[in-house]
């Protein structure tokens, strides 16, 4: 399966959070960024992110394969 996240940036503070609890490493983000970006093909939607983003500014859906 595969999955892709998608940042809701007018909810976005670009605090990091997701970055953190992220354990695929699907998100970046560096002291340069505004906000945190996907790393492609990462993502293996465990939810993780969206379950702690208190802004809810994440959307994870789960794309089709064909």
């Amino acid at each position: 399966m595969a999955w892709e996240w998608k940042l809701i940036i007018q909810n976005c503070p670009g605090c990091g959070i997701c970055v953190d609890v992220c354990p695929e490493d699907a998100i970046k983000m560096t002291r340069d960024m505004a906000y945190p970006e996907p790393v492609p093909g990462k993502c293996d939607g465990c939810l993780t992110c969206l379950e702690e983003c208190p802004f809810d500014a994440l959307e994870v859906e789960e794309l089709m394969v064909e």
